[in-house]
């Protein structure tokens, strides 16, 4: 979309669609439920209901969620401000505050929740019953309480403290999360060097990640350089794809970032300074149209063995690759790249790749439900960093390894309640793909 204006004008073209026929059928749920019309008639009346009154609707549903933001935000934050200073207290008061105040905060975003969806569902009723005569309505004054109501409300809320505060201690302490990899996104941290050199590898390699990132495609001569762009200008100023540069060609150029210099190295070269440092690799495997159609039967041949021994992982964004490792290499470790978080796929695949920016927990569980891991891309942010650890990633990969390695152990070693708190709270406050203000 940042490249392309049309993707952006589709996408908001298709915003505007949607959010309009969103509104002129807002009506057909309830008039479904509440009413007696069904089907065609309760979409035809909805239409009717909403004709002249679009903005009418669209702005009480924008003040109904600027509500919701608005008492979430204030509930967050008054709960921080108070944990702030409960950390300043003893290990032991900040512990039991956080515990109570994560219970606060989950009670207060589902009273948001409730008390918003009964505005809007009573502002529906509401129109319904100055409709035309055709459409009934409930006679909701007559509705009664069921014997023992109260007591068995009292009991599930009873039920729902006790789990909320037990999973909260678990929360604080950390029971609830596995400490992820730290991954060098393509060998660099904090541009100690330019991206997939060797240079760049042997400085990486001493902070000790658990993996360092680094990218593929193959040359002109079916072999393998270590290249992430499609076009070497960026680069090394050669307005040329490696695909058109055989290995020779490619490793005589030199790569410029970061105010340092280094040579374009062979995949071969790449892998034996892994091997001196001791250091194991995330082999991003680039494909293209130009390749040749035996490119995976090529490198796996060349390198399977050595992949395996030294229990490096390879991950693609392309499905036939990591097809093709899983069928050929069952015991090594193949990560499918996803960059848009849309719908949990059916692969056979040993891990996802994900962009984090649309990466939620529902991913996460589904995944770790079948036995696959996660790892969550391109990680900077030390916020970003905190909340990946809390959707309980299996892996991060950042181009700040350094700072990631910090935030894990400060984390995991002298957390700050607080600072969990607010993590929590956007986690609490973020729609993912179970809909519904708590998720």
């Amino acid at each position: 979309m940042e490249s392309n204006a049309l993707y952006l004008s589709l996408l908001v073209i298709a915003a505007v669609v949607v959010t309009y026929l969103g509104v002129r059928l807002i009506q057909v749920l309830p008039l479904t439920v509440l009413g007696t019309l069904h089907g065609a008639r309760a979409v035809r009346t909805s239409w009717q209901m909403t004709r002249h009154h679009t903005w009418s609707y669209f702005w009480r549903l924008l003040c109904l969620g600027a509500l919701i933001v608005i008492n979430l935000v204030a509930g967050s934050v008054l709960l921080y401000g108070l944990q702030l200073q409960l950390d300043k207290q003893s290990k032991t008061i900040a512990f039991i505050g956080a515990v109570a105040n994560m219970a606060l905060l989950s009670i207060w975003v589902k009273l948001v929740g409730a008390a918003v969806l009964a505005i809007f569902i009573l502002m529906l009723i509401r129109i319904i019953e100055q409709s035309p005569s055709e459409v009934a309505t409930p006679n909701l004054t007559s509705l009664k309480h069921p014997r023992g109501s109260r007591r068995i409300a009292a009991l599930v809320v009873a039920i729902f403290l006790l789990g909320q505060g037990t999973y909260n201690v678990f929360y604080l302490r950390g029971a609830v999360l596995t400490k992820p990899l730290a991954i060098s996104h393509r060998g660099v941290d904090a541009g100690n060097g330019v991206q997939n050199t060797i240079p760049a590898l042997n400085k990486t390699s001493k902070e000790k990640p658990a993996y360092v990132e680094m990218n593929l495609h193959e040359t002109k001569d079916h072999k393998f350089v270590v290249m992430h762009d499609e076009n070497l200008k960026n680069l090394t100023g050669v307005n040329k794809q490696p695909y058109q540069l055989t290995l020779k060609q490619m490793t005589r150029l030199k790569a410029r970032e970061n105010g340092y210099v280094a040579h374009v190295a062979s995949f071969d070269q790449y892998l034996k300074a892994a091997e001196r440092d001791h250091q194991k690799l995330l082999v991003e495997i680039k494909v293209n149209k130009h390749d040749s159609a035996n490119m995976m039967q090529l490198f796996m041949k060349r390198y399977k063995a050595r992949l395996l021994r030294d229990h490096d992982w390879m991950h693609s964004l392309s499905y036939p690759v990591i097809s093709y490792v899983v069928r050929h290499d069952p015991k090594e470790t193949a990560s499918f790249i996803l960059p848009y978080n849309l719908t949990f796929p059916q692969t056979k695949a040993d891990a996802y790749t994900m962009e984090q920016t649309t990466l939620n927990e529902t991913f996460v569980n589904q995944a770790h439900a079948n036995h696959q891991k996660v790892l969550a891309w391109t990680v900077d942010d030390e916020d970003d960093m905190t909340h990946m650890m809390f959707l309980n990633v299996d892996g991060i990969i950042t181009d700040n390894l350094h700072e990631l390695q910090t935030n894990i152990k400060t984390t995991f070693n002298h957390p700050s309640y607080a600072r969990e708190l607010l993590v929590y709270a956007n986690e609490l406050t973020t729609f993912t793909g179970n809909g519904g203000v708590e998720n």
